[in-house]
């Protein structure tokens, strides 16, 4: 009798455990950019989850610990921000610092995210309406955020942030969120994914017009050419005329009567030429000639110190270096105080060669690996290609906050596969 009810118990377990994951995994990505504490607080609950599971999990089940490809990157990169951390000082720039230890703590936690959901990919199963659920979640608060900020550009007239610490690093998460939620309602919600798509990149251009941020505004252009582009492609002959319509009258209603509104961001996208010829000719201090300035500086303060140095240290190579050799760059040294401006020279110049491999290794494994773990597996694109470019011009894992939306991302991609799946060969375990 016991024996039975134990395994009654444990298949009850078995079955809501992973409605749990999913579950907060979607609150937390919905909520990213709406309200930091909501989003937050989901991710701190599922961490201490996963971590009693992961212990469960090796201590009676398994009795080893599986050394799985993306976990494992997320958690020796999220260990050497903190090691590096524990052997520098850096009094004179603590902000630097406090974001190396946020960041480093939430990557570690969710290794054991990461971790009990590729342990899990032979057992679990989530039904339809279930993602569609999810799906919904993500939909609906993307309108939110949408109209939320949107209001608040037209009533200030400047730059949203989205619930970030800078615009940039709310456009470029905003992206990515956006790309994923079209993801979701095209795979889950099937008789209406087409208005409600054509929604939610129309809102997302709307709010990324208004962050201004040029890299995500072309980033996700080129995604949607390719999304309207497929469509009217392989779509369904009946459906094509309508939404092609619907294109047509959207786009001219945007040219005719939008133009105050998109006008600013159209100005900074036309400037990007100009700046580049301000740079050829010795005038640096732009938004692009800053970014160059402090590429080299950060190139320059790792070949003084290729094992690692202190915040100080580095700030005050590539403060020299400006000086010297990039005209005392203004917008430059403006902003030698927080990061480098691309996340592999950032953590060449501050842990050196081994950081800067780690980091290297991060992103070919967000590329490539999935494509191991599952057949057909492009939707996981939707995270790598963003988390690329975005890091080449910015430093999406120096934010304290963008690491662990990301790594929730991974992971819910990975679930939403398992969605009325039919059962895998193989044993994930021994991946």
């Amino acid at each position: 009798m016991i024996a039975v009810m134990n395994a009654y118990r444990a298949r009850k377990i078995d079955e809501i455990l992973p409605m749990i994951y999913l579950i907060l995994t979607s609150v937390s990505i919905a909520f990213f950019l709406f309200s930091g504490p909501v989003s937050r607080n989901a991710f701190y609950i599922l961490t201490y989850i996963s971590i009693i599971h992961f212990i469960y999990l090796v201590v009676r089940v398994d009795k080893k610990v599986y050394l799985y490809v993306l976990p494992t990157l997320f958690l020796l990169l999220g260990l050497s921000k903190l090691i590096w951390l524990a052997l520098t000082t850096s009094p004179h720039f603590p902000l630097v610092a406090y974001h190396y230890q946020i960041s480093g703590k939430r990557m570690v936690l969710g290794f054991f995210v990461l971790y009990c959901i590729q342990r899990n990919l032979n057992h679990w199963r989530f039904t339809p309406r279930a993602a569609s659920f999810a799906s919904y979640l993500l939909f609906a608060l993307l309108i939110l955020i949408a109209v939320t900020d949107t209001m608040q550009y037209l009533k200030t007239g400047e730059r949203i942030k989205i619930n970030a610490d800078a615009a940039t690093s709310g456009a470029y998460m905003l992206v990515l969120f956006s790309m994923v939620t079209i993801y979701c309602l095209r795979r889950f919600a099937i008789k209406l994914y087409r208005p409600f798509c054509l929604l939610a990149i129309a809102l997302t251009l709307i709010t990324l017009l208004a962050t201004e941020t040029r890299s995500a505004l072309i980033f996700y252009a080129v995604f949607v050419i390719f999304c309207l582009g497929h469509e009217l492609l392989y779509g369904k002959k009946t459906h094509k005329h309508i939404f092609t319509t619907a294109i047509v009258v959207l786009g001219l209603c945007a040219l005719f009567f939008g133009k105050a509104y998109y006008h600013p961001a159209l100005e900074r996208l036309d400037a990007i030429k100009q700046e580049a010829e301000l740079y050829k000719q010795g005038q640096n201090s732009t938004s692009l000639g800053a970014r160059l300035s402090l590429w080299k500086s950060a190139w320059y303060s790792f070949e003084q110190h290729p094992l690692g140095q202190s915040v100080d240290s580095r700030n005050a190579l590539a403060t020299q270096y400006i000086k010297q050799h990039e005209s005392s760059n203004v917008e430059a040294l403006n902003n030698v105080q927080y990061h480098m401006h691309n996340d592999l020279l950032d953590t060449l110049s501050l842990q050196g060669i081994f950081g800067g491999i780690l980091m290297l290794t991060l992103f070919i494994g967000l590329l490539f690996y999935p494509f191991v773990l599952f057949p057909g597996a492009s939707a996981f694109l939707l995270l790598s290609l963003p988390v690329t470019f975005f890091s080449q011009g910015d430093c999406q894992f120096y934010n304290r906050e963008s690491p662990y939306f990301m790594l929730l991302v991974l992971g819910f991609l990975m679930m939403l596969r398992l969605a009325d799946a039919a059962p895998r060969t193989g044993n994930a375990s021994s991946d």
